[in-house]
């Protein structure tokens, strides 16, 4: 019983010397050190690709609006907004041009396709591009003005995956580009 007193008086003094003396926990202290080591290493990539996939997706969102209020306003230069409805396809041929200029990709029509090396692991997919009348549900609210509509996909981290392919993480975006148009008299 004597011998379990000094234990209880000096509990942490002793594990460090008995520690010390048989060394059956320095195997365990390396291992815990590499573990450390790894888990920052593989958080440190998580969070930079995190960061990367984050950066690329705002970017592209702020082309996406340059390239729909461009559209907007040059479908419609000099023509007004009373018969924007019928210029929708001009519209949307200058935002696949804009788009594909900013983005540098191709357009297809219902696709962007990356040039080379790109920023983009895939394609970007245009899902529709519509006219918006004043009263409308537009993002972020109703339409008080004419404009037009987009909604895009963009895939801002891709892999191959064995047997399946390529496989990528997508970001939906909408955006309503609003008519910014004068008559000329």
């Amino acid at each position: 019983m004597a011998s379990y007193l000094p234990n209880l008086i000096c509990k942490g003094w002793m594990e460090i010397k008995i520690l010390k003396e048989d060394q059956r926990g320095f195997l365990a202290i390396q291992l815990f050190t590499i573990m450390i080591v790894i888990v920052f290493a593989v958080a440190s990539l998580l969070i930079g690709t995190a960061f990367a996939a984050r950066k690329n997706a705002v970017m592209t969102y702020d082309w996406f609006g340059a390239a729909m209020d461009f559209a907007a306003t040059a479908a419609n230069r000099d023509k007004g907004a009373a018969d924007a409805a019928s210029r929708t396809n001009d519209a949307w041929r200058w935002f696949g041009y804009a788009f594909s200029q900013m983005t540098d990709t191709t357009f297809n029509g219902g696709s962007f396709t990356p040039k080379g090396k790109s920023i983009y692991p895939g394609p970007i997919k245009l899902n529709s591009f519509t006219y918006n009348a004043p009263g409308q549900p537009v993002p972020g609210g109703t339409a008080q003005q004419p404009g037009y509509t987009a909604t895009i996909e963009v895939p801002v981290i891709g892999g191959d995956l064995p047997f399946i392919g390529p496989q990528y993480v997508t970001v939906p975006m909408r955006y309503f580009g609003v008519i910014k148009s004068q008559t000329v008299q």
